[in-house]
């Protein structure tokens, strides 16, 4: 007995040695420096408000897309940017998809491309009551500039072009060419960016870096680390949406039967909702962990990520409790769409439900749709596939990348006392398209702890402004 004992004391004290030396090995990696941003050009924050006013909304259906509006925004663009018209050949794209070149003094070295799209997602009209300034009237007041697409994603248009525009003006060549591409259905469909990957595909071109919007500057993710955090998005989760049907003999409502078509289908989400797919840390999260928990003022914190081999099961139960970082560890899956009835007086026979999924790295379409169907356990729920789109996760760029290092560098001398980290991108992007012809896509602008998305209240600080275009200007300047 004793000597059990004193083999577990051994072990014990082992285990010990091993977390607290992973936990003080763990360092902050890179010394910072103050950052001087250069002035804002005089008329950027005039063309960004310009390009708010203009409502490029993207529809779902390619039949009802307002051209005059997207002509309109073309001509503004010429007439703002100037010398970008008149100094960098441009190529249209199933009308208005557009790709400027800017030769570079060393044909032999590959492109790299820096990306955007300007459709915006609709105003709901009845939320804009609930706005406190007009969706598209492009107003500056208390420090932002309002309106929708202001974040999403005409910030990083309108910086990558205020940046070329003053290059240019200065007569600076890059030593790589580079190539601006701007779509104008990423919130709908994004076969702009497809038309444009095909296009460069028929030439046989392919790119050191691409550079997409996604990740961003947060300084609430992690409250015990005092340093903001610039995640940089180094690959996509997938997506695919399933629908739910139910059907059951409907009728008049005076005479209900014990379970209707409704009922049915709410069970099924009720169950579906109760449980989760299995949570797991894949490598870029795992280098997230690392890099923030260094900076992290909680020693408990910093020890359990720093020896995930020994509390993964704790982090990943701690991550599953807030939305955001819960996206970050599973495939999720959410109702979207609920639809049954016609009248108020009226049983209905059917009801159906769309159920949307984001994919972690590893798992498939399969994967969720054997998922969904062994939680539901009901035969009476048929589950299909949504045919609109669907995708599986992206590869991922190497951390280690030219690509991934060029982005951090100039973020490095964006932002003052960052902490840079990869991340997954949970949403989709046009740049998914790009990794077919790029090992170097990353996601990421300085947008600080940017809100309004897609929602009310949409607004980009004008200091955030300033550094979009700092920091496109550093990328189209730096060196690998």
């Amino acid at each position: 007995m004793k000597k059990i004992v004193v083999g577990f004391l051994i072990l014990f004290l082992a285990l010990s040695m091993v977390v607290l030396y992973n936990t003080f090995k763990n360092k902050p990696i890179l010394g910072q420096n103050k950052v001087s941003l250069t002035a804002l050009p005089t008329d950027a924050i005039s063309h960004m408000g310009q390009a708010i006013q203009i409502s490029t909304e993207t529809p779902d259906d390619n039949y009802k897309y307002d051209s005059s509006t997207f002509y309109k925004y073309r001509q503004f663009i010429d007439q703002s940017y100037p010398t970008v018209k008149s100094t960098l050949p441009r190529t249209i794209i199933d009308s208005f998809n557009y790709i400027y070149e800017w030769k570079g003094t060393d044909t032999s070295l590959l492109p790299i491309v820096l990306m955007a799209h300007y459709d915006v997602v609709p105003v709901e009209s009845s939320a804009v009551k609930l706005w406190h300034a007009k969706p598209y009237g492009g107003e500056v007041k208390e420090g932002y500039i309002w309106g929708r697409g202001a974040l999403d994603d005409k910030a990083s248009m309108i910086a990558i072009l205020e940046a070329t525009e003053q290059l240019l003006k200065t007569g600076y060549q890059p030593k790589q060419t580079i190539l601006l591409c701007f779509g104008s259905d990423e919130e709908s469909n994004g076969r702009g960016a497809i038309a444009m990957v095909n296009y460069f595909k028929s030439k046989k071109m392919k790119f050191d870096m691409v550079v997409d919007e996604g990740g961003e500057i947060s300084t609430e993710d992690m409250k015990d680390v005092k340093h903001p955090i610039a995640s940089i998005g180094v690959g996509e989760k997938g997506y695919v949406t399933l629908v739910l049907t139910a059907q059951k003999e409907g009728g008049h409502s005076s005479i209900p039967g014990k379970t209707s078509s409704i009922d049915l289908l709410s069970k099924a989400i009720y169950k579906l909702r109760e449980k989760e797919m299995p949570a797991k840390i894949i490598p870029s999260i795992k280098a997230y962990l690392t890099r923030t928990s260094a900076y992290t003022d909680q020693f408990w914190k910093k020890m359990s990520l720093s020896n995930l081999w020994l509390f993964e099961k704790w982090v990943l139960n701690d991550m599953s409790e807030a939305p955001a970082s819960n996206a970050l560890i599973r495939t999720t899956i959410v109702p979207t769409v609920f639809n049954s009835g016609v009248r108020d007086n009226v049983i209905p026979t059917f009801a159906t439900a769309y159920v949307n999924s984001r994919i972690l790295p590893g798992e498939t379409q399969q994967d969720v749709f054997n998922f969904v169907t062994k939680v539901i356990n009901d035969t009476q729920i048929k589950v299909t596939y949504y045919p609109n789109y669907s995708t599986m996760p992206s590869p991922q760029t190497d951390i280690n990348s030219s690509a991934f290092k060029r982005v951090e560098k100039a973020i490095n001398s964006t932002i003052e006392d960052v902490v840079v980290a990869p991340v997954i991108m949970v949403g989709a992007t046009d740049s998914r398209s790009y990794r077919d012809i790029s090992d170097g896509v990353v996601n990421f602008s300085p947008l600080t702890n940017a809100k309004g998305y897609h929602g009310i209240d949409e607004r980009l600080l004008i200091t955030d402004l300033q550094k979009c275009i700092h920091f496109y200007t550093l990328l189209m300047k730096g060196e690998k």
